[in-house]
Parts: C-alpha cells; structure tokens; sequence
C-alpha cells in the first residue's frame, strides 16, 4: 500500500488559512449569542479561536464585517436552499407553501439559529448598519422567495388575489414566535413544534385559499 501524497506546501497553507478563518467565525457566532454583538470584544473572540487579536484582522477589517460573515455562513444556506426549491418545485403552491413553511421550522431548529436571530433583534437598533444589512441579506429577499410562491399561487387559481396584498409578516411571525418563545420558556411551558407546525401552515391555508 502507498504512502499518501504529501499536500504541496501552497495547499497546506490555504487549508490552515480556511481552517483559521472557519475557527473566527465559528467563535464570533459563539460570543455574539452568549454576549451580545455589544458586549463581545474581538479579544473574545481571539481567545476563543485560540488565537491572537491581531490574527483577526487578516481576515475581517472589524466586528461589523466579522458579524456580517456570521449571518453569511448560519442564515445564507437556509435562504439560498428556500430559492432553489420555489425555483425547481412542480406541484400546487399549496404544496409549495407547505414544503417552505416546513423547511423554515426545521432550518429555526438548527441551535445555532435562535440565539442570532435572538442577539439581532435585541442590538439593530443600536447598530443601524446591523440591521440595513440583516433586512437587504435576509429579510428582504426571504420575503421576496413568499411572495413568489404566493403570486403562483394566485395565478393558478389556488389563493385568492387578495393574498397578493397581505403582510408577509403576518405569515412569517408565528415561525419566529414559537423560537423565540422556546428559547426564553422552554422549561416552563414549551411549544411542541410539530404540531404548532401543523396549526400554522393550516391556518395560512384556509386563510389564503380561494
């Protein structure tokens, strides 16, 4: 049996560089939930990376930046897949409706995702670049993927013109709501998602359905 090729050195060196660049983020994620994009320190970060501040800045020119590149790597998945699937989806948009409500339950699942959204809307107000930025990445064109499933859905005949016209929030909300409930009152009195699950996608159904 061989001995496996050596990587060339360049190689070696780009994946260290990736693998340092990986760590960053995935530390940045860790203090921004625990402590608040405020609160967290670039050292805190460095010292949770195992690295030095310096090191840093190699790789992201400040904290806004680093946050930014959170948000691309925990919550940019979830919306480019949302695309893919209106893009490539054959059926009814109440099947279509269905399938997106049920991915964005699963995707809020991930533990990474509630403590962010969570540390989001606590500091946006304080930090307006933080939220013109979640609202154009993420807000804005996850509105846009509803909007098309629901505009398809008027056009086959299945949802009334009217839901053309309603809030996007208000289909979205209950999604967030349950979340955010089960990460402040899990211990107390937890939503069992499936189900609520189940109650929501329903009751966005017989409200939009012609």
């Amino acid at each position: 049996m061989s001995a496996p090729l050596d990587l060339p050195k360049t190689g070696k060196r780009e994946l260290q560089k990736e693998a340092r660049r990986t760590a960053i983020i995935d530390a940045a994620l860790e203090a921004f939930t625990q402590q608040g994009f405020t609160a967290t320190k670039l050292d805190d970060v460095a010292e949770r990376a195992g690295i030095g501040k310096g090191t840093i800045y190699l790789y992201f020119d400040s904290k806004e930046n680093l946050f930014e590149e959170v948000v691309r790597q925990t919550l940019f998945p979830m919306r480019d897949a949302a695309e893919a699937r209106v893009d490539s989806f054959t059926g009814s948009a109440a099947e279509l409706l269905t399938l997106h409500f049920s991915h964005f339950y699963v995707a809020m699942a991930n533990p990474k995702i509630p403590p962010l959204m969570a540390m989001i809307s606590g500091e946006a107000l304080r930090f307006p670049a933080i939220a013109r930025f979640f609202y154009e990445e993420i807000i804005s064109k996850s509105q846009q993927i509803l909007r098309r499933i629901i505009s398809r859905g008027v056009e086959s005949g299945e949802f009334r013109a009217e839901a053309n016209e309603l809030y996007l929030q208000l289909l979205t909300a209950p999604v967030l709501i349950s979340t955010t409930w089960n990460l402040q009152f899990r211990e107390h009195a937890p939503i069992e998602i499936d189900k609520y699950m189940q109650m929501h996608i329903d009751f966005v159904l017989r409200a939009i359905k012609a």
